[in-house]
Order: C-alpha cells, then sequence, then structure tokens
C-alpha cells in the first residue's frame, strides 16, 4: 500500500561542482528510483489498471472483474477544480507604476503563448496523482515573431527530480535532474543543473560537456560542464502537500475493496443468470453420440439455463422437483454497502456530491451539505504551497528574462522584480458568482479603488487588463455618486431601494436558514 509518499531526494555536500556531481547524482538516483517506480504505479492504478487481490475458487467460469475506476473520478476534480483556470501574474497591490503594470501584462501574455494553460493542467495531472512534478524553464531557441520569449516544459516526474539541501537549514535546492533512456543503446542521458553550471552525464559514469580537464589523451577525457548563464537552477519542483502524497492515495485499500465489492455483486448476478439446476427424483434423458475415434458413447442431455425442462410423476408415486441452485443474496444491503463505501471514499478525498439530497440548493445550504466548504478549505491550504511555486517559477522567468537575446533592451519586461508581482489564483464555481459580482458592486459602490476590490475578489482572470480597460468607467461612476447633482444613489446603506435598506447586499447568509448544519434556533439571533 502507497501510504508514505515521495522521498525528498537530498545531499549533505555543501557544493556541488565537477568534482562531486556524479556520485551526488548516484545517491540521488537511487532515491529517485523509488520515487518513480510509485509514481508510475499511481498513473496506472489512475488509467484503470487495478487488480483484485482475490481469487475466485468456486464456479471460476465466472469471474468478473469490475472496476469502479474512483480515482480518477477524484483525480478530474482536483485537477479541473485546482488547475482548470489559468494561474496568472498580477501587480502587487501596492505599486501602481503604469510601466510595471504594462510588463506585467506582457509577461502573462508571453506565458499564454508559451502554453501555459494547457501546461498547467498537465502538471496538475502528475501533482494530483503522484504528489510532484518538475518544469523546465528556458530561452525559447526557436524564438519567432509572434512566439514567446519563453520556453515553458512540463517533464515527467518519472525521470526528473531535484536534490536539495541537508546540509543548510532552508533546504535548497541544490541540483535539477532531468534525463532520457536511449531504446538502442540502453544509455541514460543526465543533464544536471546547478545554480553555477550544467553537466551532461551519461551512464552516472561520466560527464560528456565543457572544457577538458587533462592533458593525456589515451586516459578517459575529464570534462569540467558548461557555466549557466542564468545563475539559478531552472528546473522548478511542483508538489501538492508537504507529505507529498496523492490526493487519493491514502484510500487505495478502501478502493481495492469497493472493486472486489462490485465484482462479487456482478458475479453473483451472473451465477443466478447462470444458475446451476438442483434436481430431486429427475431422470433425465440420453442419446449416443459418437467421439472422433468412431466409438460411440451415451450422454445424459442435461438441461441449460433457460431451457424447459418437463418433468412426470413416476409409477412409484414420487413427485420429481427442480429449481435453480441460487443464494439467497440481500441485494439492497449489498448496493447500499457499495454506494456508501463510494461515497466515503469520495468525502474523505473532499470531493463535493453531484446531488443535493439534504434541503437547501443554493449558498450556505449547498456549500456544507454537499461538501463544497470541506472542497474549498482543502484547496486553500494547497493553494498557499503553489503561490510559492510560481514565486520560485518568476524568479527563474525573470533570470531568462534577463539573459534573453530576443527581447528589447528597452522592454518593460527588463524592468520587472520579483517584488512587482504576485500569482493570481482563481477557483470559479457558478453558484459562486453572484456572490462575488454582488461583492465587487457593493465595494465599489462604497467607495474601494477598483484594484483593491479585484485583488479581494477573485474574479477575472487578469485583473491588470481589466483595471486597465474598466477603470476610467468605474472612476466616473464613483464620483458621479460623491456628485449628488446626478441623482445617483449608491448600492446599499442610506437611499438604498428596498429590499436592501437595511444592509449593504445580498450574501449567502440569505440561505443561512436552510443550512443543515446550522441550528435553526439560531438563526433569527
Amino acid at each position: 500500500m502507497q501510504t508514505i509518499g515521495r522521498i525528498n531526494i537530498t545531499t549533505d555536500v555543501p557544493y556541488i561542482d565537477e568534482t562531486n556531481v556524479v556520485s551526488v547524482l548516484r545517491k540521488a538516483y537511487i532515491q529517485h528510483t523509488i520515487n518513480a517506480n510509485r509514481i508510475e504505479y499511481l498513473l496506472r492504478y489512475d488509467a484503470g489498471e487495478q487488480p483484485l487481490t482475490r481469487t475466485k475458487t468456486v464456479r471460476s467460469d465466472i469471474d468478473c472483474q469490475c472496476v469502479d475506476n474512483v480515482a480518477n473520478e477524484i483525480t478530474e476534480f482536483w485537477n479541473s477544480y485546482m488547475f482548470g483556470t489559468p494561474i496568472n501574474y498580477v501587480q502587487t497591490a501596492n505599486n501602481d507604476d503604469e510601466e510595471i503594470s504594462e510588463a506585467v501584462k506582457e509577461l502573462n501574455r508571453q506565458l499564454a503563448l508559451a502554453g501555459i494553460s494547457s501546461k498547467t493542467t498537465e502538471i496538475g495531472r502528475y501533482v494530483t496523482i503522484g504528489a510532484v512534478d518538475y518544469v523546465y524553464i528556458d530561452i525559447n531557441s526557436q524564438y519567432k515573431p509572434g512566439k514567446s520569449f519563453i520556453s515553458y516544459n512540463v517533464l515527467d516526474p518519472t525521470t526528473s527530480f531535484v536534490v536539495k539541501s541537508s546540509y543548510y537549514p532552508d533546504k535548497r535546492p541544490m541540483m535539477g535532474v532531468t534525463y532520457r533512456h536511449d531504446v538502442e543503446t540502453g544509455n541514460n542521458y543526465f543533464t544536471c543543473i546547478t545554480d553555477d553550471n550544467r553537466y551532461e552525464i551519461v551512464n552516472l559514469h561520466k560527464i560528456t560537456n565543457g572544457d577538458l580537464k587533462q592533458d593525456e589523451v589515451w586516459k578517459h577525457a575529464e570534462r569540467s560542464g558548461e557555466k549557466n548563464p542564468y545563475g539559478i537552477i531552472n528546473i522548478v519542483e511542483w508538489y501538492r502537500s508537504n507529505d507529498r502524497i496523492g490526493v487519493w492515495e491514502r484510500q487505495i485499500s478502501e478502493m481495492d475493496n469497493l472493486n472486489l465489492l462490485i465484482s462479487d455483486f456482478t458475479n453473483d448476478v451472473d451465477q443466478n443468470t447462470q444458475a446451476i439446476w438442483h434436481g430431486n427424483d429427475i431422470e433425465f434423458p440420453t442419446e449416443k453420440i459418437t467421439l472422433e475415434d468412431g466409438t460411440e458413447k451415451e450422454v445424459t442431455k442435461k438441461p441449460e439455463s433457460g431451457e424447459w425442462v418437463l418433468t412426470y410423476t413416476s409409477k412409484d408415486g414420487s413427485k420429481p422437483s427442480i429449481s435453480p441452485l441460487a443464494v439467497n443474496y440481500d441485494y439492497p444491503g449489498m448496493l447500499n454497502n457499495i454506494q456508501y463505501r463510494r461515497q466515503l471514499i469520495l468525502q474523505k478525498c473532499n470531493v463535493p456530491q453531484r446531488n443535493d439530497n439534504s434541503g437547501g440548493s443554493t449558498g450556505v445550504a449547498m456549500s456544507d451539505a454537499t461538501g463544497w466548504s470541506q472542497a474549498e478549505t482543502a484547496a486553500s491550504k494547497q493553494q498557499m504551497i503553489i503561490d510559492s511555486i510560481k514565486m520560485q517559477e518568476a524568479e527563474v522567468i525573470l533570470a531568462v528574462i534577463d539573459k534573453s537575446p530576443d527581447i528589447p533592451q528597452d522592454s518593460p519586461l527588463r524592468k520587472l522584480t520579483l517584488a512587482d508581482i504576485e500569482p493570481s489564483i482563481k477557483r470559479q464555481k457558478t453558484y459562486e458568482m453572484s456572490t462575488k459580482v454582488n461583492s465587487i458592486a457593493t465595494l465599489l459602490s462604497h467607495g474601494f479603488s477598483l484594484e483593491d476590490t479585484l485583488n479581494g475578489v477573485p474574479f477575472f482572470d487578469d485583473n491588470n487588463e481589466v483595471c486597465s480597460r474598466s477603470g476610467g468607467m468605474v472612476q466616473r461612476y464613483q464620483e458621479s455618486i460623491v456628485n449628488k447633482t446626478t441623482g445617483t444613489q449608491s448600492e446599499g446603506g442610506e437611499g438604498e431601494k428596498s429590499p436592501n435598506a437595511d444592509r449593504t447586499m445580498q450574501d449567502l447568509s440569505d440561505q443561512i436558514s436552510n443550512s443543515p448544519m446550522i441550528d435553526k434556533t439560531r438563526t433569527d439571533k
């Protein structure tokens, strides 16, 4: 059972150079192999390769092996919920520099050209299933006008890893590694990147790039590797949680048990359909058949499932009886057990229900009763991790921009710093959109700036673009509220039309009385 998560690959050396990079790689590769095997197992499990852990010895001719792929259902939900909307960068809230704003917009445009949306979904699948994934960021060596300056590539976690430091307290990344296996030669070709250098290593044995380090040509040529122009490891590790366990990995035994229950239930239905006849005081007719060797054999004609069987009372008064041999099965109880176990697995993985069976259908009632509140709580915890990862990516991207020969020197991109940007992660739910719209309208009508409002209420993909396109209109609207000669009434507060005269806005509190999680006697207090 896979429950210990992915190993955090570490090294205790204070510095990696050409003298120890091969030895560090060898030790790290052993730990990576364990991770890669586990991730491969989980990927296959998600694809439906979920073998039953039992052998059917009775009626072995009927052996239905059914897989209710709950794992993939959980994967699809969390991949869509956490990674289904683009993760963009926005300008920090305390920065109103227009040039920086243009630079942030251009940065998002370059990432969009690099296919960041689809690649984020690809990352999400690996992270949801195997808990880790890796991204390689570089200059686009195939740049043409209209393409991105940045190359953003998702790596396979079974052939990539990052070595972190156990020497330094901050556990800083020491080396990023990706490799490929050549089927024809059987060689493994490793690319190892440190802050200072880039090494090409074959079969965990020798460095094959860089300057020669010895003059004896008849010996093995030792090389030094090549300088890393970015000064930073441009392989970034994504991870789902600090325990580095997949979202449904803890429930593997329960999902195996569910598959066993469904398979046994299906087998029982099939066995009753193809029932074995049980008879008493019955003589079946016989017939002679000719075998392949020409001899004749007398055999009894036995009825098969679905055939008529005629019986007669014998001369001695015995009354023959015949019936299918079946087990008295509690079908409703078994089905309820299957449904309960399935829902319990989804609940443990914080997947909301797809039906509303507990009263209200909107607002607090639906959030609490169907599991959306629990899903949002789990997603918020994961978002904090993703925020830090996206900032690591931003640091690499800014280093790539600084060294790119294709970006004009006067481009605002070159003036961006890490302090100017922050990630914007959105999780939009249809039933929540009306609440967000009401919140935005109320904040704007009460004098909050458009920038502060959009930062506080995540709704749009790129807040900077919305501010640049709609900021003037919002400003005129707010000025019209202050200018009483226009006769415009603000939304909420004094002068508000019924039914909102005594409140700021309509929100989820309208549904509080429908919530099955809240004591009804407290709703009026």
